[in-house]
């Protein structure tokens, strides 16, 4: 069985992070290596991981959640890897359905459906995916929910560690350097919940988030990676096929109707 190797970066989220911990170790897959890279909290949060059971944690100052997540790869020892906030959670089937999707496909990165869930885990709605298609994401179009997102550390090592210039927005960066190195697959069967509150960084600083994902897309787009169709009008055709797969996905999951 291959160890599968997942990174939670912590600062100051002692009110969810037990339930992330429970979330990794309840899943239905071993081995599971979970390293947890605090950065220094100061709400209770090295209590919980004292007391935690199977997990290794390190606590001290750092320069951001990217900074974090590279520390965290860098002491994983896992062949597949993945990342799960502090205040996230995953279904627990994910991990043995990723590691089955990598090897089935041969992809070298997968991806799901995450449900949005309130700050008492109250389900919102669903953020899905689609198949892969890197125009879409080019355009800045974010379907690759990182909660579900698995892949090999042959590929993380092809691209090179997140971008901690952008810390708002450097998962983003990162499918794009990736996708230029690896295969992408989209599995709607794996499963895992973002929660919305508003010290979420998607919330509390989305002016930042939208800025870095600007300067990423300009420089993604004058390095060579704009597709041709983009060049020239109409320039929301990647927004209508975004949407048309969509529906494509939402016709395949929801029920059939009963017949009569």
């Amino acid at each position: 069985m291959q160890t599968v190797s997942i990174i939670t970066p912590s600062f100051n989220q002692a009110r969810f992070l037990p339930a992330t911990l429970r979330s990794v170790r309840d899943q239905d897959y071993r081995p599971i290596e979970h390293l947890v890279v605090d950065g220094g909290s100061t709400d209770g949060t090295l209590d919980i991981l004292q007391n935690a059971p199977g997990i290794r944690y390190l606590s001290e100052p750092d320069r951001g959640q990217a900074d974090a997540l590279n520390k965290g790869f860098r002491l994983a020892t896992g062949d597949i890897l993945a990342w799960l906030n502090a205040d996230d959670t995953m279904n627990p089937d994910c991990v043995r359905l990723a590691v089955a999707a990598l090897d089935r496909t041969g992809a070298d990165l997968v991806y799901g459906d995450v449900a949005l869930v309130d700050e008492r885990g109250r389900f919102l709605r669903w953020s899905r995916g689609i198949p892969f298609d890197y125009r879409v994401l080019l355009y800045g179009i974010s379907y690759i929910n990182q909660q579900t997102a698995f892949f090999r550390r042959s590929l993380l090592e092809k691209a090179g560690p997140l971008r901690a210039e952008f810390d708002n927005s450097f998962d983003f960066e990162l499918w794009l350097r990736m996708a230029r190195h690896g295969r992408f697959v989209y599995v709607p069967e794996l499963r895992a919940q973002i929660r919305k509150h508003p010290a979420a960084k998607s919330i509390a600083a989305a002016a930042v988030t939208a800025a870095n994902d600007a300067r990423i897309r300009a420089e993604y787009w004058h390095t060579g990676g704009l597709p041709d169709f983009l060049r020239h009008p109409p320039w929301f055709t990647p927004v209508n096929y975004y949407y048309r797969l969509k529906r494509q996905v939402r016709r395949r999951l929801l029920p059939a109707p009963a017949s009569r």
